[in-house]
């Protein structure tokens, strides 16, 4: 009895001494002897309820530690089970892919030899040099394998620029690594290997995308797509000039079937891009260049004070700083006298503002749209501001910018200079498909009249019959290009008229003679 009430006594003046105390701040000792004692003791924590309750606290506060080290050391187990997985994954996919690279180098008929060349680059003989540091000092082509991070700069600079950048995406690189161990030669290697993931990708998409298009039965073709004919032209391209597709890389291009139009898109527009800067730097195709941006409609500039000058800056400068770069593109002092607003370029742009401003009444599609947009919203009593006046009714998206005519004279937004990028790049498509028409038809021009039609040799023959040969006033020569004139084959040549004349003179001494043998062979051919 006496041993007894001395055990519940210990147990209660613990748990009183803790009394006043953050549960947080007990140390785990005072909590093992709380709860030994307890479990020794009778009657447990004892009668008292203030007691009880306090020394519940205690052993609850034991519990969560117990099961926080408990839970600790679950997920460092885990942790362990998860690092041996990767390793062994990766050791996995290490030896899948040599097998996969060695099969491929089989059908392409290079069996892979003994120093391991062919199986990519782990068994590559390499120096101990990690990367370059100096752009000039880098090889061409080295063969190093591919890093993910690499190749997603690669992809988002490639992105930036464009296709045919080799350079500039090469020091874009050793500027974000400090180091690099691919050449321009590398670098257009996994260009190519890009565009031929993204036309597989085109491929599949439509493949999904056919059986809903065809609907039952139409034998119609698809119409090749702008994309998928800049696509075919750059990879042949590509392949002309000795590109390689990179057989072992790391990372398949994350995101490619839902992203794949539209990288395919931008890449398209970069060329596009890089296309009418060498234009407008090229002092040959300079008025061209004029030509082309005076094509482009100015009853809506980004701004008032825009000019074509500023049209001009935006397009070179996208070349030269890169995609996106507006606010670089700004700061430019090459281009800063193009974007400083001009009183006389905002006065003009107003009047035509107000020349091409839609009058009431107007059928297009924009005021057609407005117009029911507003009649909608008066049917569902959403239109609180009451109706438009009658002056308001079809300016279109002018209408709406009220509320930025201050914003008007600052710089465009970011989709504003996107959208006119984009209208610029188009009339230069157009303009260079023009160009490349007349160019196509000179040729076809040029190549008939080279040839020579049975319409041109009985002209020609016409003429000699009628006025016979002409010869100059002074030696007995003949002058083809009176020849020329009195037949009317002015886009023919001199060479070429009197080659066709003599083939008409041989051409007939042949049928004579066949003639002649014909018609003397009954009479014995005295002659």
């Amino acid at each position: 009895m006496t041993g007894a009430a001395q055990v519940m006594t210990s147990v209660e003046l613990e748990v009183e001494a803790t009394s006043g105390k953050d549960v947080g701040e007990i140390t785990n000792e005072t909590l093992e002897s709380v709860h030994a004692g307890a479990c020794a003791a009778p009657s447990g924590l004892g009668a008292d309820l203030e007691r009880r309750k306090r020394g519940i606290e205690l052993l609850s506060e034991l519990l969560r530690r117990r099961s926080r080290e408990k839970l600790s050391c679950v997920r460092e187990d885990q942790r362990i089970w998860r690092d041996d997985l990767k390793k062994r994954s990766r050791q996995r996919q290490r030896l899948a892919k040599k097998e996969r690279i060695a099969q491929q180098q089989l059908k392409l008929g290079n069996p892979p030899g003994g120093h391991g060349v062919e199986l990519g680059t782990k068994n590559r003989p390499c120096n101990r040099k990690v990367g370059w540091s100096v752009q000039e000092e880098i090889p061409e082509e080295t063969g190093k394998e591919w890093r993910k991070y690499e190749q997603d700069k690669c992809r988002k600079v490639l992105l930036t620029f464009g296709a045919g950048e080799w350079n500039r995406i090469q020091g874009c690189l050793l500027e974000e690594h400090k180091q690099l161990v691919h050449g321009v030669n590398d670098i257009r290697n996994l260009t190519y290997t890009f565009l031929v993931a993204l036309r597989e990708n085109q491929e599949k998409q439509q493949e999904a995308k056919a059986p809903k298009k065809e609907g039952g039965g139409g034998g119609r073709q698809p119409v090749q797509s702008k994309e998928d004919a800049f696509l075919a032209g750059k990879i042949a391209e590509f392949e002309s000039e000795g590109a390689k597709r990179i057989l072992d890389l790391t990372n398949e291009w994350p995101k490619i079937d839902k992203l794949g139009l539209s990288w395919l898109r931008k890449l398209r527009l970069l060329d596009l891009i890089r296309d009418a800067a060498l234009m407008g730097r090229d002092e040959e195709r300079r008025q061209e260049f004029d030509d082309a941006m005076a094509t482009i409609s100015e009853s809506s500039p980004p701004v008032d004070w825009w000019s074509i000058a500023a049209d001009k800056a935006l397009l070179l400068g996208v070349y030269k700083h890169g995609y996106g770069s507006f606010d670089k593109i700004r700061e430019d002092p090459e281009y800063a006298s193009a974007f400083t607003p001009d009183e006389r370029n905002i006065e003009e742009n107003l009047r035509k503002k107000e020349q091409f401003r839609h009058k009431p009444g107007c059928n297009c599609v924009s005021c057609a749209h407005t117009r029911n947009k507003k009649r909608k919203a008066e049917a569902e009593g959403g239109n609180a501001g009451g109706p438009p006046g009658e002056g308001e009714e079809g300016n279109g998206a002018e209408n709406g910018d009220g509320a930025e005519d201050d914003a008007r004279v600052g710089w465009p937004s970011v989709d504003t200079l996107t959208k006119r990028l984009k209208r610029m790049v188009e009339v230069f498509a157009r303009q260079l498909r023009k160009m490349e028409n007349k160019s196509a038809q000179k040729t076809h021009n040029d190549r008939r009249s080279s040839e020579w039609t049975k319409k041109d040799r009985f002209t020609l023959a016409q003429c000699g019959m009628r006025w016979g040969l002409v010869h100059d006033e002074g030696p007995a020569q003949p002058d083809w290009a009176a020849m020329r004139d009195l037949s009317g084959l002015t886009k023919k040549s001199e060479e070429q008229i009197e080659a066709c004349f003599l083939g008409l003179v041989e051409e007939a001494e042949h049928i004579l003679q066949n003639a002649k043998r014909k018609g003397g062979g009954g009479e014995g051919g005295g002659e």
